[in-house]
């Protein structure tokens, strides 16, 4: 086989999907606002145009254009800020430093939008996953939908873990395509996909309290997101490929994994089973090929990519499609992350 892998060899290269944020959508007692300047995220902090969130909480809003100041009428509270400034005072005390000021930005003024809303006695949840801010003005969490699944479901795994206060701090949302017709192979899916949400929740579960309880204001959300698609479901085989990002504090992790289940028995199959060749051919042939890419665009690639390579052949992971078999390497092994997973499809019957 290894000759005739060689010789149908046909390259290509398989680009991480960017998770583009999508714009942040404000609630304010269920319902949500709109901006003509969208809330931006600056430092981990989000900031939104003040006289709409004021506005929104009921607040009196005097913008005093001389000295950069904001006043806010709450009840009998009165909230004040100045441009550029760390500090939020209620009633002349200093209630909140503020790590990103409030700021103009496009003619409007923005400002902290956690710090403005519990200085007026509002809560605030922070989904981090699907960019949506909650508001309570009376200062009730509404907790997340979505809490832990216990069993593994068709269709993927859906998991949160909440601080005290109701804020979701770790959301993990694993989604998977359904074979038509084939329960097995279904079924085996909903475990692998169960297998990995729940491991992601429990190594960083306890972490992500953590960080939250240490900084409230700043905490980004972890998050474990992604997708199996079906790449085969044909002659008795199918096969997926998970694209999956996750952040669990640092910078966020692309990753990708794949399964192929016979589908007379939904067992997952290894390749030794599908192919002849030896491991050691098959390393040959690993080695080879991904030398080749290599080669060919070496600026996509690290400048030590070969002896990553050489220490890396153990990681090499499979799927099928209906034409052949694609080897690929995940991101960030032998090319920096942005470059995408490395991968080459060989024609072959199965």
């Amino acid at each position: 086989m290894k000759k005739v892998f060689l010789g149908l060899l046909a390259a290509l290269i398989l680009t991480v999907p960017a998770f583009a944020h999508p714009l942040i959508t404000v609630y304010v007692d269920g319902e949500q606002l709109s901006f003509d300047q969208p809330p931006i995220i600056q430092d981990d902090r989000t900031l939104v145009p003040m006289r709409k969130i004021f506005e929104a909480l009921d607040a009196q809003v005097i913008w005093d254009e001389a000295d950069q100041t904001v006043m806010a009428m709450h009840n009998e509270d009165i909230i004040m800020l100045q441009i550029g400034e760390a500090g939020l005072y209620k009633n002349g005390e200093l209630v909140y430093t503020m790590s990103v000021p409030a700021q103009i930005i496009n003619d409007r003024t923005l400002v902290p939008l956690r710090a403005v809303a519990e200085s007026l006695g509002a809560s605030v949840a922070w989904d981090g996953v699907k960019y949506v801010i909650d508001i309570h003005s009376d200062g009730t969490s509404k907790k997340p939908t979505g809490s832990e699944q216990q069993a593994p479901q068709v269709g993927g795994y859906t998991s949160s873990v909440l601080a005290a206060d109701g804020t979701e701090v770790l959301h993990v949302e694993l989604k998977c395509d359904e074979v038509a017709g084939q329960a097995a192979v279904n079924t085996a899916m909903a475990q692998a996909t169960f297998n990995e949400g729940k491991a992601f929740l429990q190594t960083y579960k306890a972490q992500a309290l953590q960080a939250y309880a240490n900084d409230p204001n700043g905490f980004q959300p972890y998050y474990c997101v992604g997708a199996y698609n079906v790449t085969r479901s044909t002659n008795g085989y199918a096969s997926f490929l998970g694209t999956v990002s996750s952040y669990a504090g640092g910078t966020e992790q692309a990753q990708y994994t794949s399964h192929t289940y016979a589908m007379s028995s939904g067992r997952e199959c290894a390749l030794s089973e599908l192919v002849s060749d030896s491991q050691a051919d098959l390393q040959a042939l690993w080695k080879a090929s991904f030398t080749a890419l290599i080669e060919a665009d070496e600026d996509a690639f690290y400048s030590d990519a070969e002896s990553r390579l050489a220490r890396s052949l153990n990681q090499v992971q499979f799927y099928l499609t209906d034409s052949g078999i694609v080897f690929y390497l995940s991101p960030g092994i032998i090319a920096p992350a942005a470059t995408g997973a490395v991968s080459f499809e060989i024609a072959y019957q199965i």
